[in-house]
């Protein structure tokens, strides 16, 4: 296997900006974990939820959005108001593997956000752990 960049590890620390909920065009997919933990964080149905805070693109469901691209539960005073329950697709952010694939779009990740770079140090492990949905940043 060939050694990866991040080898050494990469820091990242979220600082709260809400640059990652605000992205416009961005979408957020859904995985049936996700749709039964923020039905059951918000007190309603997975039926419910995906009638009210959902639709499908393609094969994909995705969470809804506010005409300006923000995410429908993110809130400029509060941040994210389902953080404890948020998709796998937002606890792994930034170790995606788009974003990974090079140090050239890691550091073109991190012009657009402030924690990319900054704080916690993540071990190769602990990034492959995250990319593998087995822990959360």
């Amino acid at each position: 296997m060939n050694p990866v960049f991040y080898s050494e590890g990469l820091r990242f620390s979220c600082i709260g900006c809400g640059r990652c909920c605000t992205i416009p065009d961005g979408v957020v997919f859904l995985e049936s974990e996700d749709i039964r933990n923020l039905a059951q964080y918000l007190g309603i149905s997975e039926e419910e939820f995906l009638q009210k805070y959902t639709h499908t693109e393609g094969k994909f469901v995705v969470l809804n959005d506010f005409p300006n691209g923000e995410c429908i539960f993110y809130r400029r005073d509060k941040g994210c108001v389902v953080y404890p329950a948020r998709p796998r697709q937002c606890r792994t952010f930034p170790f995606w593997d788009s974003i990974l694939s090079s140090p050239e779009r890691w550091d073109e990740m991190a012009k657009q956000c402030p924690g990319i770079n900054r704080g916690k140090l993540y071990s190769c492990e602990e990034i492959e752990a995250i990319r593998r949905g087995e822990k959360d940043t």
